[in-house]
């Protein structure tokens, strides 16, 4: 970064712009701080307040031997929390701490101006951090406070600062517009960077259940993505089960295990009935995996997995990402098991919930041992043996917690009903599996998309039918609360449960719902498909480079209208015209290296020029003009009778410059 060494910027600042100074780097820093190490933060936090201190105590600078020893220290100190200095979480650390010891070099404008500088980077390390609509709107507001920041090293007032930075960014707004959404675009969304696997999400799905795991992350009201259909296809709520993992392995404590493998010979099947769509999901990155309507019919794609049991993944990175999608809505997935996979879909541990193996096995001869009727035949015993459905059962302790709570606490949430069913189904032979996922959704009718929160996570399982070579679905919670499947979950809880759910739901997190969609899908995910949609509304068939820069040529035009009529009407009130026009007078007239020029006054010009023989009748008509419309009357001149006299010097200074005069 080279800032020129002009003896102004040398100059020292007062403490009023160094204060507003520090604020902005403060300002910068806080969707910084939480995203570092507490170390890190706790760090930063004592050099900003000790530096404010020290202004105020009137402490310019620290010697340069002690600087060198706190940059020691940072450098030591971001080492040992996050082991380099450079990717995301190094670099932004490391460049934070820097700029909180840049405050300690000195007063000059220069040192601030750098400072202000080093904030811009700042602020793209936390949108990389994080690309909420929250962070977007505080990085607008932290760019106006570095604005402002500017303005008042160069000795503008905090009204005028405020006022020139409000107005430039309003009329920088639409160029800015522009220029992103005709920007040549990736196929990909330009936030975001490879994830660290230590540092991903851990607030959504686990990769093993058991009871009691999605119960409590359903009292959490967190968007978890939002879907939008295309050609205007509107899906019933009972069609809305979005899978994530396959769970086919469980250990002798009854948890269940996510199995990952080679995409399988799966493939569901499009019909009339059951017709395939095309839809968008919007989520935040959870290690690379997707939530798909049941059942998705992509095959691999640039970017796009099919892994074991039709569930898709894409390669893990930080940020929002939005993911174009296809599913046939159907709850059969066609596949041929081979004798190994039957084995592995039949395989339970061994002496655990031996009730309920003998159980199971009891059932499935009465209903002639037959797949379909003896899974309906464990749905009706849901439904007639009252089964409640609850987010706070009991805990179950047992050795064999299928046994228990079958046929002793009967009560429980998704993971239950689902565990005890693929459990009963393995018992008897027919292979099965435990699905995790997502459930519904709430419609947004004002923004047309369907918003999945934490709430909505749920279990289901899927059988494979022998007769139909198909894997079905099956939800053991609806035959205990279909109101779960068809109404959500604040429908199907007690009342004193849906109450507590509630308070949990901030007004924050209701009203900005719609807001985060949109600025997830039009600003964070806008990439080239996106890109082309927009362009296809405005009755472009296809976007090239020349599309792109005649929009651009053709929009900034009137984009810039409103910025050229402003710098005309500032530099205008900048200007006053009797000083500086006898200022360009002395400049072209006696060139810039005539000694005293800048001190030169009227009647020595007049006299300077008479003494070269170069004091023309006009000239002296003009320096009269202005010896008149300055002195003589203690009134200034009307603004057009200044301007006039302006005009006439600018046209005399050029008709009589003096060669080779700057």
């Amino acid at each position: 970064m080279i800032i020129a060494q002009t003896p102004y910027l040398n100059t020292e600042v007062d403490f009023k712009a160094l204060l507003f100074n520090q604020i902005a780097l403060i300002a910068v820093s806080l969707p910084l701080l939480k995203e570092l190490p507490t170390p890190v933060t706790a760090v930063f936090a004592a050099f900003a307040l000790g530096r404010v201190a020290l202004m105020k105590f009137g402490v310019k600078k620290l010697p340069k031997w002690q600087l060198m020893l706190m940059l020691l220290v940072v450098g030591m100190l971001v080492f040992a929390e996050v082991g380099t200095f450079i990717g995301l979480q190094g670099g932004t650390a490391f460049l934070l701490l820097l700029c909180a010891l840049k405050s300690y070099e000195g007063y000059s404008r220069r040192d601030r101006q750098v400072s202000a500088l080093s904030m811009i980077f700042l602020l793209s390390g936390a949108v990389l951090f994080n690309q909420d609509l929250a962070v977007g709107l505080w990085v607008l507001v932290c760019l106006m406070l570095i604005s402002v920041s500017l303005a008042i090293l160069n000795d503008v007032s905090i009204k005028n600062a405020i006022k020139q930075s409000g107005m430039a960014f309003l009329l920088t707004l639409l160029p800015t517009v522009l220029l992103f959404i005709t920007m040549p675009r990736r196929d990909a969304p330009l936030w975001g960077l490879p994830q660290n696997p230590s540092a991903q999400s851990t607030t959504g799905l686990s990769e093993s259940m058991k009871p009691g795991s999605i119960g409590n992350l359903v009292q959490s009201n967190e968007p978890a993505f939002s879907a939008t259909f295309d050609d205007g296809f509107t899906p019933r709520p009972k069609d809305l089960y979005w899978r994530v993992m396959i769970m086919s392995e469980q250990n002798s404590s009854g948890e269940w295990q996510a199995v990952r493998g080679f995409v399988d010979s799966a493939v569901p099947v499009s019909t009339p009935k059951n017709p395939t769509v095309r839809y968008q999901v919007v989520l935040a990155d959870e290690k690379g995996r997707i939530p798909a309507l049941d059942y998705p019919a992509d095959r691999q794609r640039h970017g796009l997995m099919r892994e074991l049991g039709d569930v898709m993944r894409v390669y893990s990175r930080q940020g929002v990402r939005g993911i174009n999608l296809r599913s046939v809505i159907t709850d059969e997935l066609p596949q041929k098991l081979r004798e190994n996979e039957i084995r592995e879909y039949t395989t339970l541990p061994e002496k655990t919930n031996l009730r309920t193996r003998i159980f199971a096995k009891q059932l499935f001869e009465q209903n002639g041992s037959h797949a379909e009727n003896f899974a309906n035949a464990v749905l009706r015993y849901f439904s007639q043996q009252k089964f409640a459905y609850t987010l706070k059962p009991p805990v179950l302790l047992s050795s064999s917690p299928t046994d228990e709570f079958l046929f002793k606490t009967k009560q429980g949430f998704c993971e239950h009903y689902a565990d005890a069913f693929v459990v009963m189904m393995r018992a008897a032979g027919v292979p099965a599996r435990v699905v995790t996922g997502y459930q519904g959704g709430e419609w947004n009718e004002q923004g047309n998309f369907w918003q999945i929160r934490s709430k909505d996570a749920h279990a289901w399982a899927e059988i494979w039918l022998p007769e139909k070579q198909v894997w079905k679905r099956y939800d053991p919670t609806a035959a205990v609360s279909i109101t779960r499947v068809e109404g959500g979950l604040d429908s199907a809880l007690p009342a004193e449960e849906i109450n507590e759910l509630v308070s949990n739901l901030g007004l924050w997190s209701r009203l900005t719902g719609k807001s985060q969609v949109y600025w997830e899908r039009w600003v964070v995910n806008f990439d080239g498909e996106q890109q082309k949609n927009l362009f296809s509304w405005f009755g472009f068939s296809k976007v090239t480079g020349g599309t792109l820069l005649t929009v651009l040529l053709l929009g900034l035009v009137p984009a810039l209208i409103p910025v050229f009529l402003w710098w005309k009407r500032s530099r205008r009130e900048d200007i006053s015209p009797l000083a500086d026009g006898f200022m360009l007078l002395k400049h072209h007239l006696l060139g810039e290296k005539f000694a005293n020029l800048g001190a030169l006054g009227a009647v020595e010009l007049k006299q300077e020029l008479q003494s070269q023989q170069r004091l023309s009748p006009d000239l002296a008509e003009l320096i009269d003009d202005y010896i008149r419309l300055n002195y003589a009357s203690s009134q200034s001149p009307s603004k057009r009778v200044a301007q006039g006299w302006y005009r006439r010097a600018r046209k005399l200074a050029r008709k009589y410059r003096l060669k080779n005069a700057a």
